[in-house]
């Protein structure tokens, strides 16, 4: 029988994923929220996290921190100063800073539309990601063309497609 999945709240991050983080499980996450489009999808992507002391982050990797307000984020590592991480999201202009204490997981595999994972680390992804921080200037501008195209082909398909 199938267990029914769900969105968990902070508290339940700390009672569930941490504890399986720490005895070294890769532990599935559905990914919710727009921060890493294009590169993950709200509800479509499913990450599979495995413990920083299991797989030690580098830049340009997914992680999976507590920010200090107590809410939980999955951020890119956009560059390592010593103890000061700086996070971005592929979706966004704005970066956010954090200490390895923070950091609870790594991504190291991403599952789309219920598909089998794959690595996260995979060359293919490594070139997008790359390219995708060399057109941050542009981000803002071709979000919002990827939006429309969007638009555009749920109006030609004849209405909303399903998520």
């Amino acid at each position: 029988m199938r267990e029914e999945r769900r969105i968990i709240g902070p508290e339940e991050v700390e009672e569930r994923v941490l504890p399986l983080l720490e005895a070294g499980a890769l532990v599935p996450l559905r990914v919710t929220g727009t921060s890493m489009a294009p590169f993950l999808r709200d509800r479509r992507d499913m990450v599979y996290l495995r413990s920083p002391a299991l797989l030690p982050y580098r830049e340009g990797d997914i992680l999976f921190f507590r920010r200090r307000d107590g809410s939980w984020v999955l951020h890119r590592l956009w560059q390592a100063e010593g103890e000061r991480l700086v996070m971005n999201g592929d979706a966004q202009t704005w970066f956010e800073t954090a200490v390895p204490g923070q950091v609870a997981g790594v991504v190291e595999q991403i599952g789309r539309k219920g598909g089998r994972p794959a690595p996260a680390r995979r060359w293919d992804r490594e070139l997008a990601r790359r390219l995708w921080r060399a057109l941050f200037p542009l981000r803002p501008w071709l979000l919002r063309q990827m939006g429309r195209c969007g638009k555009l082909l749920r109006l030609l398909s004849g209405g909303e497609r399903k998520r």
